[in-house]
């Protein structure tokens, strides 16, 4: 019976990171309030976890509700949450919220969290629930004003976690990266990969099905 993947997110950056590896998927947005999820949940690590939970049970919950899905089909979602001198920072948003962080920040490092969540469903039910959530530290590289005020600018930092990304005009700015750089990324294939291992689903196999 085959298996089907279905990522639990609008994010273009980790549809592309599926992609690039050769692994098939579905794609589905998650709908949730995120400021209110993360409002009691002070730790950064445990927000980005709580997010990447909170994506899958509402993807797999619109998928169970409007198509049974036809055989075994895992939902993966991921979100990402930036900690900077100890406090959480999630997507600016707002041009001068950009330009304010960058300028805290540049010079220095902050760990960018990254929690995964899947889902099996089986039998047209939710089965089991595995979860990961992989760090990396992100070293900034000293720019100036004007170097920050352009990069906003371009609008590439307004809506992803810490206002930053190692692709396009961000890849300018970064100085270095200590862990998984695609969970800076936005999604850990090696932890998606142990974690269906987890759930009795080898990842291996799947690359030959897009050939």
């Amino acid at each position: 019976m085959s298996v089907t993947l279905l990522l639990g997110s609008a994010s273009t950056s980790r549809a592309a990171i599926l992609t690039r590896a050769g692994i098939p998927f579905t794609q589905l947005a998650a709908d949730i309030d995120e400021a209110a999820l993360v409002t009691d949940v002070p730790e950064p690590r445990v927000q980005a976890q709580a997010l990447a939970t909170a994506k899958a049970h509402a993807v797999s919950n619109m998928l169970l509700r409007d198509t049974l899905p036809d055989g075994p089909t895992y939902i993966i979602a991921a979100d990402s949450v930036f900690e900077f001198e100890g406090h959480a920072y999630g997507k600016p948003q707002h041009p001068d919220v950009a330009i304010e962080r960058w300028r805290a920040q540049r010079g220095k490092a902050g760990i960018l969290h990254s929690g995964h969540t899947i889902i099996a469903v089986l039998g047209g039910r939710k089965q089991r629930i595995v979860q990961e959530t992989v760090s990396a530290t992100v070293a900034f590289a000293n720019v100036s004003d004007s170097v920050i005020d352009d990069y906003v600018a371009t609008g590439e930092p307004l809506f992803v976690a810490g206002g930053f990304t190692l692709e396009g005009h961000g890849a300018t700015m970064i100085a270095g990266v200590d862990g998984d750089p695609n969970a800076v990324l936005g999604l850990s294939l090696r932890a998606v990969r142990e974690m269906l291992d987890r759930l009795g689903v080898a990842l291996t196999p799947l690359w030959t099905a897009t050939e």
